[in-house]
C-alpha cells in the first residue's frame, strides 16, 4: 500500500503538480520517512519518488533540499548496493534541477564533512559538477566562496582515491581565480598546498604519457628476426596487474568478446611478475567477505616483511585500498588493520611519508572507539608513528587533525604533540610555533572543552610546560597578543 501511495505521488507530480505544491513540505516529510524503511524495496521506491519530485518540480523543491539531501546522503553508505545507486542518482537529479546555491551548501555542510568514505566521494563528485557548471568566476563572488575553497582543499587530501581526484580537480579550477587562490593559501598550510599541487602536476604528467605497449606487441617485438617462436608447454594461466591484462593468447571474436587460449606460454617482463602479488593484495582488500579482507591485511604485513621495496614503491596505490580497512564496518577487520599498521610503520618508516596524512587520519578516527581492542590497536599505531615516522611531518598532521577530534582521541593526540615538542623545536622552531601553539591556545581560551575527562587540565598543563621549556619567555610574548582569558589561564598553569 505504501508503494502504491508513492506511485500516486509520482503521477500527481507529473500531471497535477499544483495539488502537491500546496502541501509540499508535508508530502516530502512523508516520503522521506520511508527512505529509511527496513524494507529495502520500499526504501528504494521512496528514493526514486524523491528523484522524480526533484526532476518534475525543479526549483519548487528548493525549500526541501535541507531536509531531503542529508537523508539521501545517509543512504549512500548505510544500505544495500541497489539502494545506494538509487540514492546517488536522486542526488544527481537534485543537483541538476534545484538552485545550484542550495545544492552546493548542503553538499558542503552535510556531504563533504561526513565521516563515511562513500558519502564524501558522492558529495565530491557532485560538487565538482556544480563548480564546472556555475564557473569559478561566478562562484568567487558568492558568500560561500571561502568555505568552498576550504572544502576543496580538504577533499583533495582525502583518504579515498576517487574523492581525492575530485577534490584535486576542484583545486586546479579554483587556483585559476586570484580570490580562490588566496582562500586556499589561507585555509591550507604551505606543506599541504604544495603536496596537492605536486599530486596534480604528477597526474598531469602521467596523463600525457603514452599507453604502455601490450604484451602482444612485446612478444611480437621479441620474436622479430626469429623464424619460429620458442615452443613451451601449454599453460592456462592468466596474469593480471593494474591497467594491464595479460593472457597467454588473446583473440577477439566478431561480437567483441575475448577468447583466452593457452597455446603458448608468454615470458612476462619482471615488472609484471612483481605486480602479481600486489594485484592479489588489492583484490583481497576490497573483497565483500570480511574473512577475505582480513587475509588481505595479513598479506600486506607479509609483503612488507618479504618485499619491503615493492611495498615502498607502490605505497600510495596500496593505501587507496588499505586505508578503507582502517575504517572497516567489521570490527575484527578494523582491529587487524590497525595491528598490521603498527607493525608496518616500524618496517617501512620513512617510506610512509607520502601517505602520512591518510595514516594519521586512519589512526585518530579509531582512538574514540568503544571497542577496547580497536582502541588499544590505534594507541599502538600512534606510538609507533612517534617512534618511527618523521616527527616534523607528524606534528603538522596531528595538529591539523586535532581540531576535528573530541573525547579521548583529543587528549591522546595532545599528549603526542607534547612529546614531539622538544625534538621538533630543536630542528624547526617555526613548526612548533605554527602548529603546537594553536593547540595550547585552544585549550586555554575555552572554559568547557568538548571532552568529558578529568585529565583535561593535566594534558593542557603538560603541553604548556613542554612549550615553556623550549621557548622560555618567548611563550609569554606570544601569549601577549591573545585574549585576557588565555593569558590568565597560562599564568595560572605556569605559576607566573
Amino acid at each position: 500500500m505504501k508503494e502504491k501511495g508513492l506511485c500516486i505521488i509520482k503521477q500527481l507530480a507529473e500531471s497535477h503538480s499544483e495539488v502537491l505544491l500546496c502541501r509540499l513540505r508535508e508530502i516530502c516529510l512523508a516520503v522521506t520517512s520511508e527512505v529509511t524503511s527496513l524494507r529495502s524495496k520500499l526504501s528504494c521506491s521512496a528514493i526514486v519518488t524523491l528523484g522524480e519530485l526533484f526532476a518534475l518540480l525543479r526549483k519548487d523543491m528548493d525549500s526541501e533540499v535541507d531536509e531531503v539531501a542529508p537523508v539521501l546522503l545517509h543512504m549512500v553508505w548505510n544500505s544495500p548496493e541497489f539502494v545506494q545507486k538509487a540514492a546517488c542518482q536522486a542526488l544527481a537529479i537534485m543537483v541538476e534541477k534545484v538552485t545550484p546555491a542550495r545544492a552546493m551548501t548542503v553538499l558542503m555542510d552535510k556531504g563533504a564533512k561526513s565521516r563515511y568514505i562513500q558519502v564524501r566521494k558522492c558529495a565530491a563528485e557532485l560538487l565538482l559538477s556544480l563548480v564546472q557548471r556555475i564557473g569559478v568566476t561566478k562562484l568567487a563572488g558568492t558568500p560561500r566562496a571561502e568555505t568552498l575553497a576550504h572544502v576543496a582543499g580538504t577533499l583533495a587530501q582525502d583518504c579515498h582515491q576517487d574523492t581525492r581526484h575530485y577534490g584535486q580537480e576542484m583545486v586546479k579550477m579554483l587556483l585559476n581565480n586570484p580570490k580562490f587562490k588566496k582562500f586556499l593559501e589561507q585555509s591550507l598550510s604551505t606543506h599541504d598546498l604544495e603536496d596537492i599541487l605536486a599530486r596534480i602536476k604528477k597526474k598531469g604528467m602521467e596523463n600525457q604519457k603514452a599507453e604502455r605497449p601490450s604484451v602482444k606487441n612485446l612478444v611480437k617485438k621479441r620474436s622479430d628476426g626469429s623464424k619460429k617462436p620458442q615452443a613451451t608447454s601449454p599453460s592456462s594461466n592468466r596474469y593480471f596487474c593494474p591497467n594491464l591484462v595479460l593472457f597467454s593468447r588473446v583473440e577477439s571474436t566478431s561480437d567483441g568478446r575475448l577468447l583466452h587460449r593457452a597455446k603458448a606460454q608468454v615470458t612476462l617482463p619482471p615488472a609484471v611478475e612483481e605486480m602479481k602479488p600486489l594485484q592479489k593484495l588489492y583484490l583481497l582488500l576490497e573483497a565483500k567477505e570480511f574473512q577475505t579482507r582480513m587475509e588481505g591485511v595479513a598479506l600486506l604485513l607479509d609483503l612488507s616483511k618479504t618485499k619491503p621495496q615493492l611495498i615502498s614503491t607502490n605505497i600510495v596505490q596500496i593505501f587507496d585500498y588499505f586505508d578503507l580497512r582502517l575504517c572497516d564496518t567489521h570490527k575484527r577487520v578494523r582491529q587487524k588493520a590497525l595491528d598490521v599498521l603498527a607493525e608496518i610503520i616500524g618496517l617501512l618508516e620513512d617510506a610512509l611519508s607520502p601517505v602520512i596524512i591518510r595514516l594519521v587520519e586512519g589512526i585518530t578516527k579509531n582512538l574514540n572507539s568503544k571497542d577496547p581492542g580497536i582502541h588499544a590497536a590505534a594507541v599502538r599505531a600512534l606510538e609507533g608513528s612517534i617512534a618511527h615516522l618523521d616527527k616534523v611531518s607528524l606534528m603538522k598532521e596531528l595538529s591539523n587533525q586535532w581540531s576535528q577530534l573530541n573525547g579521548e582521541a583529543l587528549l591522546a593526540v595532545t599528549e603526542c604533540i607534547t612529546v614531539l615538542v622538544e625534538w621538533v623545536y630543536a630542528r624547526s622552531p617555526e613548526v612548533v610555533e605554527r602548529y603546537a601553539l594553536p593547540v595550547l591556545w585552544s585549550f586555554l581560551e575555552n572554559k568547557v572543552l568538548p571532552v568529558r575527562s578529568a585529565s583535561i587540565r593535566t594534558v593542557a598543563t603538560r603541553l604548556a610546560l613542554a612549550l615553556y621549556e623550549v621557548m622560555g619567555t618567548k611563550l609569554k610574548k606570544c601569549a601577549a597578543s591573545k585574549p585576557p582569558r588565555v593569558q590568565e589561564n597560562l599564568s595560572d598553569i605556569l605559576g607566573w
